[in-house]
């Protein structure tokens, strides 16, 4: 039988001070940072001192009565952890329905404790809030970062009108809904002055407001994804934000809209970075429109499908009447497409060349790496717009 010397039966990890030991339990689940309390006495109530709570319904802890394990647990974590620790973050992961109560509590320990990170996937079934969740979450002052994933498919859930969250920098939302706070004009950003970068996905607007008014002038970064603008509604979107840098658009929904979409009270000097993605057989004049509000981009990405959209206004000459807008700081253009496409290098650098008619650029065509590339040469740089495979 082989003896193990005194080095090798050192217990290494147990030797680590509590503040490394408790960094690395928070970067796992709470289920698995609990069960290290029978590896010792000194591991017993080290959980306690957690600073980040992770519950995960899906996980392996849960057997046939999920539901009732997972609601009993996340309520004794609650009870037993150390009060005293400041709570940095919470992450829920919920595919049933944990109960309001419970859901309650939570936010309310988290408001109590000075949380500065949450984040949530959970299926709201019912859609208004009220029904789920203490509105004093949306008036943490402690709160900096915000992610609430409604992944039910219906209906969207209803938000306040107004989100007070002074420390808040970054937002992400998805299947959310928005209500009017003056008149036809839903504008719950306005109070979130530290706020940053703000994505929204799969958004809808409450029939009585018919604008959903992104104001603040403090948002450097914004994500419009997965749009729907649907004839029925007539919703426009409208931005107020003098400082953002980087603006993403990705519209999906049916056709033959007669309104503008998306405008900007200000010409957004400040851009960046631009990528539209236009899934959708929208008319030509409001194709214009979008594209009027990135002006002032340095660096602009289309998507295969948008280039597809130019392409078919190109063909029907009845379109032309609108034409493109002048991208006065224009340096450089990203085409993303697929590596099996439908569209010749001729075409796209035709929608190229009717994109830039009336831009400030030298638009001469060079082919580099055979159909993979087209470089095109500009005044200040190199005017690029490259294919992912």
């Amino acid at each position: 039988m082989i003896q193990r010397t005194t080095e090798e039966e050192r217990d290494r990890l147990s030797e680590l001070p509590d503040f490394v030991l408790l960094h690395i339990m928070n970067f796992i689940d709470t289920k698995d940072a609990l069960r290290t309390c029978i590896l010792s006495k000194r591991w017993k109530d080290l959980w306690k001192h957690l600073t980040t709570l992770s519950f995960d319904q899906s996980t392996s802890l849960f057997d046939e009565r999920r539901v009732v394990n997972f609601n009993k647990f996340v309520s004794q974590v609650l009870s037993c952890r150390d009060g005293s620790i400041l709570l940095i973050n919470i992450r829920l992961v919920i595919f049933e329905s944990i109960g309001s109560q419970l859901l309650n509590r939570i936010m309310k320990y988290a408001v109590l404790h000075n949380v500065q990170r949450l984040t949530m996937n959970i299926p709201f079934f019912y859609g208004k809030i009220s029904t789920y969740l203490d509105p004093i979450i949306f008036s943490c002052q402690s709160l900096t970062y915000l992610e609430l994933h409604n992944i039910s498919c219906w209906p969207p859930l209803e938000l306040p009108k107004s989100l007070q969250l002074p420390a808040l920098k970054t937002l992400r939302l998805t299947r959310v809904l928005f209500t009017a706070t003056n008149n036809v004009c839903a504008e719950p950003f306005t109070t979130c002055n530290l706020l940053n970068t703000l994505v929204l996905n799969d958004f809808f607007l409450h029939n009585d407001a018919k604008i959903l008014f992104i104001s603040n002038s403090n948002l450097s970064s914004l994500k419009l994804e997965n749009l729907k603008i649907r004839d029925t509604f007539q919703h426009k979107v409208v931005l107020s934000t003098p400082n953002l840098s980087s603006l993403t658009v990705c519209i999906f929904g049916a056709s033959s809209l007669s309104i503008q979409p998306l405008s900007s009270t200000c010409n957004l000097s400040c851009l960046e970075e631009g990528t539209i993605d236009i899934a959708t057989d929208i008319s030509h004049p409001v194709l214009i429109g979008w594209l009027q509000v990135f002006t002032n981009v340095k660096i602009l990405t289309l998507s295969y499908e948008t280039l597809k959209l130019i392409l078919k206004d190109l063909s029907n000459l009845a379109t032309m009447g609108s034409q493109p807008p002048c991208f006065v700081k224009l340096e450089s253009l990203k085409v993303v497409t697929y590596l099996f496409r439908v569209i010749s290098d001729e075409e796209v650098n035709k929608a190229v060349e009717y994109l830039l008619q009336n831009s400030p650029l030298i638009r001469q065509m060079i082919d580099c790496y055979g159909s993979c590339l087209v470089s095109i040469a500009c005044y200040k740089c190199g005017f690029l717009f490259g294919f992912d495979k």
